[in-house]
Protein backbone atom coordinates (compact mmCIF):
# COMPACT_ATOMS: atom_id res chain seq x y z
CA UNK A 1 0.00 0.00 0.00
CA UNK A 2 2.95 2.59 0.90
CA UNK A 3 4.65 1.66 -2.58
CA UNK A 4 1.35 2.07 -4.44
CA UNK A 5 0.76 5.38 -2.62
CA UNK A 6 4.29 6.64 -3.37
CA UNK A 7 3.99 5.72 -6.82
CA UNK A 8 0.80 7.97 -7.18
CA UNK A 9 2.65 10.78 -5.36
CA UNK A 10 5.36 10.47 -7.58
CA UNK A 11 3.27 10.16 -10.47
CA UNK A 12 1.06 13.01 -9.85
CA UNK A 13 4.81 15.27 -9.13
CA UNK A 14 6.02 14.19 -12.64
CA UNK A 15 3.13 14.45 -14.43
CA UNK A 16 2.46 18.31 -12.65
CA UNK A 17 6.32 19.51 -13.56
CA UNK A 18 6.17 17.55 -17.43
CA UNK A 19 2.41 19.78 -18.20
CA UNK A 20 5.19 23.40 -18.09
CA UNK A 21 7.40 22.00 -19.59
CA UNK A 22 5.80 20.71 -22.82
CA UNK A 23 3.76 24.14 -22.73
CA UNK A 24 7.34 26.34 -22.24
CA UNK A 25 8.13 24.27 -25.32
CA UNK A 26 5.83 25.44 -27.44
CA UNK A 27 5.44 25.20 -30.48
CA UNK A 28 7.93 22.27 -31.87
CA UNK A 29 5.63 20.85 -35.00
CA UNK A 30 3.45 22.74 -37.00
CA UNK A 31 0.15 24.28 -35.90
CA UNK A 32 -3.21 23.95 -37.48
CA UNK A 33 -6.03 27.01 -37.82
CA UNK A 34 -9.03 25.95 -38.45
CA UNK A 35 -11.36 28.39 -40.99
CA UNK A 36 -14.80 28.21 -40.60
CA UNK A 37 -15.40 28.93 -44.53
CA UNK A 38 -14.29 28.16 -47.92
CA UNK A 39 -10.53 29.85 -49.43
CA UNK A 40 -11.00 33.61 -50.80
CA UNK A 41 -13.53 35.00 -47.95
CA UNK A 42 -13.09 37.44 -45.92
CA UNK A 43 -12.12 34.49 -42.46
CA UNK A 44 -9.24 32.75 -44.76
CA UNK A 45 -7.60 36.07 -45.80
CA UNK A 46 -7.80 36.98 -42.49
CA UNK A 47 -6.23 33.54 -41.39
CA UNK A 48 -3.67 33.61 -43.99
CA UNK A 49 -2.41 36.61 -43.12
CA UNK A 50 -2.16 35.98 -39.51
CA UNK A 51 -0.66 32.89 -40.29
CA UNK A 52 1.85 33.90 -42.05
CA UNK A 53 3.20 36.46 -39.48
CA UNK A 54 2.82 33.58 -36.98
CA UNK A 55 4.79 31.86 -38.77
CA UNK A 56 7.66 33.78 -38.83
CA UNK A 57 7.29 34.55 -35.28
CA UNK A 58 7.08 30.88 -33.61
CA UNK A 59 9.35 29.51 -36.73
CA UNK A 60 7.14 26.76 -36.61
CA UNK A 61 4.20 26.27 -39.72
CA UNK A 62 0.32 27.72 -38.69
CA UNK A 63 -1.00 25.80 -41.54
CA UNK A 64 -4.37 27.10 -42.25
CA UNK A 65 -7.42 24.04 -43.05
CA UNK A 66 -10.18 25.41 -44.50
CA UNK A 67 -13.45 23.99 -43.32
CA UNK A 68 -16.53 25.07 -44.48
CA UNK A 69 -20.21 24.08 -43.82
CA UNK A 70 -23.70 24.15 -41.30
CA UNK A 71 -22.45 28.67 -41.09
CA UNK A 72 -19.46 27.54 -39.39
CA UNK A 73 -20.62 24.85 -37.14
CA UNK A 74 -18.90 22.14 -38.71
CA UNK A 75 -15.34 24.04 -38.02
CA UNK A 76 -16.25 25.37 -34.65
CA UNK A 77 -16.83 21.67 -33.01
CA UNK A 78 -14.28 20.69 -34.65
CA UNK A 79 -12.53 23.15 -33.10
CA UNK A 80 -13.84 22.87 -29.67
CA UNK A 81 -13.37 19.10 -29.87
CA UNK A 82 -9.15 19.58 -30.15
CA UNK A 83 -6.91 18.50 -27.77
CA UNK A 84 -5.92 21.91 -25.87
CA UNK A 85 -2.40 21.54 -26.50
CA UNK A 86 -1.96 24.33 -28.37
CA UNK A 87 -1.71 22.42 -31.61
CA UNK A 88 -5.34 23.66 -32.58
CA UNK A 89 -6.63 27.17 -33.41
CA UNK A 90 -8.96 28.28 -35.33
CA UNK A 91 -10.40 31.55 -36.58
CA UNK A 92 -14.27 32.21 -34.75
CA UNK A 93 -16.06 35.04 -35.29
CA UNK A 94 -19.78 36.69 -34.72
CA UNK A 95 -21.86 33.92 -36.43
CA UNK A 96 -20.13 31.22 -35.15
CA UNK A 97 -19.93 32.61 -31.56
CA UNK A 98 -22.92 35.04 -31.01
CA UNK A 99 -25.58 33.43 -33.65
CA UNK A 100 -25.32 29.88 -34.44
CA UNK A 101 -25.05 28.43 -31.43
CA UNK A 102 -28.26 29.82 -30.15
CA UNK A 103 -30.07 29.28 -33.58
CA UNK A 104 -29.26 25.96 -34.86
CA UNK A 105 -30.43 23.02 -32.48
CA UNK A 106 -27.27 20.90 -33.83
CA UNK A 107 -24.85 23.13 -32.65
CA UNK A 108 -23.13 20.88 -29.80
CA UNK A 109 -20.74 23.50 -28.35
CA UNK A 110 -20.83 26.21 -25.59
CA UNK A 111 -19.09 29.68 -27.05
CA UNK A 112 -17.83 30.22 -23.82
CA UNK A 113 -17.48 26.75 -21.84
CA UNK A 114 -15.95 25.04 -24.90
CA UNK A 115 -13.16 27.00 -26.38
CA UNK A 116 -10.76 29.26 -25.13
CA UNK A 117 -10.83 32.85 -26.57
CA UNK A 118 -7.16 33.94 -27.48
CA UNK A 119 -6.85 37.36 -29.22
CA UNK A 120 -9.50 39.85 -31.03
CA UNK A 121 -8.08 40.49 -34.90
CA UNK A 122 -11.11 43.11 -36.29
CA UNK A 123 -14.15 43.82 -37.06
CA UNK A 124 -15.66 44.60 -40.44
CA UNK A 125 -18.80 47.12 -39.95
CA UNK A 126 -22.00 46.03 -42.30
CA UNK A 127 -23.35 48.52 -44.78
CA UNK A 128 -26.98 49.46 -45.30
CA UNK A 129 -26.90 49.42 -49.44
CA UNK A 130 -29.17 49.89 -52.02
CA UNK A 131 -29.64 49.66 -55.27
CA UNK A 132 -29.36 52.69 -57.23
CA UNK A 133 -32.67 51.80 -58.87
CA UNK A 134 -34.99 52.33 -55.35
CA UNK A 135 -33.68 56.37 -55.53
CA UNK A 136 -32.36 55.87 -52.18
CA UNK A 137 -28.82 57.64 -51.34
CA UNK A 138 -29.67 58.66 -47.81
CA UNK A 139 -30.97 57.28 -44.49
CA UNK A 140 -33.86 59.28 -45.14
CA UNK A 141 -34.94 58.26 -47.95
CA UNK A 142 -34.35 54.76 -46.71
CA UNK A 143 -36.69 55.69 -43.92
CA UNK A 144 -39.51 56.51 -46.11
CA UNK A 145 -39.16 54.32 -49.29
CA UNK A 146 -39.45 51.46 -46.11
CA UNK A 147 -42.10 52.48 -44.14
CA UNK A 148 -44.39 52.42 -47.91
CA UNK A 149 -42.80 49.37 -49.34
CA UNK A 150 -41.16 47.27 -46.55
CA UNK A 151 -37.84 46.93 -45.70
CA UNK A 152 -36.56 43.58 -48.47
CA UNK A 153 -32.97 43.15 -48.01
CA UNK A 154 -30.65 40.35 -49.12
CA UNK A 155 -27.72 38.90 -47.08
CA UNK A 156 -25.38 35.72 -47.38
CA UNK A 157 -28.12 33.27 -45.32
CA UNK A 158 -30.58 32.83 -43.06
CA UNK A 159 -29.18 33.09 -39.12
CA UNK A 160 -25.92 35.20 -40.94
CA UNK A 161 -24.11 38.34 -39.25
CA UNK A 162 -26.21 40.09 -41.89
CA UNK A 163 -29.74 38.62 -41.64
CA UNK A 164 -29.29 39.56 -37.60
CA UNK A 165 -28.24 42.89 -38.40
CA UNK A 166 -30.94 43.54 -40.93
CA UNK A 167 -33.60 42.50 -38.54
CA UNK A 168 -31.39 45.12 -35.84
CA UNK A 169 -32.43 47.71 -38.32
CA UNK A 170 -35.66 46.63 -38.75
CA UNK A 171 -36.69 46.66 -34.84
CA UNK A 172 -34.18 50.23 -34.71
CA UNK A 173 -36.48 51.89 -37.33
CA UNK A 174 -39.89 50.47 -36.70
CA UNK A 175 -40.28 49.39 -40.59
CA UNK A 176 -41.77 46.12 -41.62
CA UNK A 177 -39.22 43.93 -42.62
CA UNK A 178 -38.55 40.83 -45.45
CA UNK A 179 -35.47 38.73 -45.71
CA UNK A 180 -34.16 37.37 -48.83
CA UNK A 181 -31.45 34.80 -48.31
CA UNK A 182 -28.82 33.80 -51.07
CA UNK A 183 -26.22 31.01 -50.52
CA UNK A 184 -23.25 33.45 -50.46
CA UNK A 185 -22.17 37.12 -50.35
CA UNK A 186 -21.59 37.28 -53.89
CA UNK A 187 -24.62 35.89 -55.23
CA UNK A 188 -26.40 38.12 -53.15
CA UNK A 189 -24.77 41.17 -54.84
CA UNK A 190 -25.51 40.31 -57.68
CA UNK A 191 -28.82 40.69 -57.50
CA UNK A 192 -29.28 43.72 -55.66
CA UNK A 193 -26.49 45.39 -58.34
CA UNK A 194 -29.19 44.17 -61.09
CA UNK A 195 -32.07 46.01 -58.83
CA UNK A 196 -33.68 42.89 -58.70
CA UNK A 197 -33.98 43.22 -54.65
CA UNK A 198 -33.63 46.86 -53.47
CA UNK A 199 -31.12 46.43 -50.12
CA UNK A 200 -28.42 44.69 -48.76
CA UNK A 201 -27.07 44.43 -45.06
CA UNK A 202 -23.20 42.94 -45.62
CA UNK A 203 -20.05 43.84 -44.63
CA UNK A 204 -18.04 46.67 -45.91
CA UNK A 205 -15.35 44.21 -46.97
CA UNK A 206 -17.91 42.66 -49.15
CA UNK A 207 -19.42 46.03 -50.57
CA UNK A 208 -16.18 47.86 -51.11
CA UNK A 209 -15.84 47.62 -54.46
CA UNK A 210 -19.29 47.97 -55.71
CA UNK A 211 -19.83 51.22 -53.40
CA UNK A 212 -17.13 52.86 -55.38
CA UNK A 213 -17.93 51.88 -58.60
CA UNK A 214 -21.16 52.97 -57.48
CA UNK A 215 -23.41 50.08 -58.66
CA UNK A 216 -24.47 49.89 -55.35
CA UNK A 217 -25.31 53.42 -52.66
CA UNK A 218 -24.31 53.12 -49.27
CA UNK A 219 -27.25 54.48 -47.05
CA UNK A 220 -25.47 54.12 -43.48
CA UNK A 221 -22.82 51.94 -41.71
CA UNK A 222 -22.75 49.84 -38.14
CA UNK A 223 -19.25 51.42 -37.58
CA UNK A 224 -18.83 53.51 -33.84
CA UNK A 225 -17.11 56.42 -36.37
CA UNK A 226 -16.77 57.46 -39.59
CA UNK A 227 -14.60 54.88 -41.96
CA UNK A 228 -11.46 57.27 -42.73
CA UNK A 229 -11.35 55.81 -46.39
CA UNK A 230 -15.37 56.63 -46.64
CA UNK A 231 -15.28 59.92 -45.24
CA UNK A 232 -18.53 60.75 -46.66
CA UNK A 233 -20.48 57.32 -45.32
CA UNK A 234 -22.79 58.15 -41.91
CA UNK A 235 -22.96 56.19 -38.68
CA UNK A 236 -26.04 55.02 -37.84
CA UNK A 237 -25.07 56.11 -34.69
CA UNK A 238 -24.69 59.74 -35.42
CA UNK A 239 -28.14 59.32 -37.19
CA UNK A 240 -29.57 59.03 -34.01
CA UNK A 241 -29.66 54.94 -33.85
CA UNK A 242 -26.40 54.26 -31.63
CA UNK A 243 -27.60 50.16 -30.80
CA UNK A 244 -26.72 49.75 -34.27
CA UNK A 245 -22.83 49.89 -33.58
CA UNK A 246 -21.11 47.10 -34.14
CA UNK A 247 -18.96 44.50 -36.67
CA UNK A 248 -18.83 41.15 -38.11
CA UNK A 249 -15.93 40.62 -35.67
CA UNK A 250 -13.13 37.85 -36.25
CA UNK A 251 -11.38 35.86 -33.37
CA UNK A 252 -8.52 33.54 -32.83
CA UNK A 253 -9.37 31.01 -30.51
CA UNK A 254 -8.86 27.44 -29.78
CA UNK A 255 -10.34 24.52 -27.61
CA UNK A 256 -10.96 24.89 -23.50
CA UNK A 257 -8.66 24.50 -21.11
CA UNK A 258 -5.78 25.83 -23.42
CA UNK A 259 -2.17 26.82 -21.00
CA UNK A 260 -2.36 30.49 -20.17
CA UNK A 261 1.29 30.97 -21.34
CA UNK A 262 0.38 29.47 -24.91
CA UNK A 263 -2.93 31.87 -24.87
CA UNK A 264 -0.33 34.70 -23.74
CA UNK A 265 2.11 33.97 -26.35
CA UNK A 266 -0.25 33.77 -29.63
CA UNK A 267 -2.38 36.99 -27.79
CA UNK A 268 1.10 39.15 -28.10
CA UNK A 269 1.96 37.81 -31.31
CA UNK A 270 -1.25 38.07 -33.38
CA UNK A 271 -1.69 42.15 -31.13
CA UNK A 272 2.08 42.70 -32.59
CA UNK A 273 0.57 41.76 -36.38
CA UNK A 274 -2.58 44.02 -36.44
CA UNK A 275 -0.06 46.97 -34.58
CA UNK A 276 2.14 47.08 -37.80
CA UNK A 277 1.68 49.61 -39.68
CA UNK A 278 1.39 48.15 -42.99
CA UNK A 279 -0.86 45.68 -41.46
CA UNK A 280 -3.33 48.20 -39.73
CA UNK A 281 -3.36 50.21 -43.47
CA UNK A 282 -3.98 46.81 -45.01
CA UNK A 283 -6.84 45.92 -42.66
CA UNK A 284 -8.86 49.65 -42.89
CA UNK A 285 -8.60 49.12 -46.37
CA UNK A 286 -9.96 46.17 -46.70
CA UNK A 287 -12.74 47.59 -44.16
CA UNK A 288 -11.75 46.43 -40.75
CA UNK A 289 -11.55 48.08 -37.60
CA UNK A 290 -8.59 46.78 -35.33
CA UNK A 291 -8.94 46.36 -31.69
CA UNK A 292 -6.66 44.61 -29.72
CA UNK A 293 -7.55 43.10 -26.32
CA UNK A 294 -6.08 40.72 -24.05
CA UNK A 295 -7.18 37.04 -23.36
CA UNK A 296 -9.67 38.08 -20.66
CA UNK A 297 -11.15 41.08 -22.74
CA UNK A 298 -12.02 39.29 -25.80
CA UNK A 299 -13.46 36.80 -23.15
CA UNK A 300 -15.58 39.70 -21.90
CA UNK A 301 -16.27 40.53 -25.10
CA UNK A 302 -17.71 37.22 -26.22
CA UNK A 303 -20.12 37.34 -23.16
CA UNK A 304 -21.54 40.75 -23.70
CA UNK A 305 -22.28 39.75 -27.83
CA UNK A 306 -23.59 36.84 -26.81
CA UNK A 307 -26.47 38.78 -24.94
CA UNK A 308 -26.49 41.71 -27.22
CA UNK A 309 -27.55 39.58 -30.23
CA UNK A 310 -30.52 37.13 -27.74
CA UNK A 311 -32.85 39.71 -28.30
CA UNK A 312 -32.83 40.05 -32.02
CA UNK A 313 -32.37 35.99 -32.40
CA UNK A 314 -35.44 36.00 -30.34
CA UNK A 315 -37.53 38.83 -31.84
CA UNK A 316 -36.20 37.22 -35.94
CA UNK A 317 -38.20 33.96 -34.69
CA UNK A 318 -34.85 31.92 -34.88
CA UNK A 319 -33.85 31.09 -31.33
CA UNK A 320 -33.57 27.73 -30.84
CA UNK A 321 -35.86 25.67 -28.06
CA UNK A 322 -34.63 26.46 -24.62
CA UNK A 323 -32.76 29.37 -25.32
Amino acid sequence: MRLSATFAVVTGLLLAICAPAQAQDWPNRPIKVIVPGGAGGSGDILARVVAEHLSATFKHQFVVENRPGAGGMIATQQLAAASPDGYTIGITLLSTISLVPFINPAATYDPLKDLTHIAYIGGAPVVLGASPKTGVKSFKDFVAYAKEKKFTFVTAGVGSDGHLMGEAVARSTKVDVEHVPYKSASQALSDIVAGHVPFSTLTLFSTSQFLRSGQMNAVAITAPARMPDYPDLPTFKELGHPELTGTTWYLISGPAKLPADIVDKLNRAVTDVINRPDMTARLRRDGFITQPMTPSEVTAFVARENERWKPVIASAGLAKPGQ
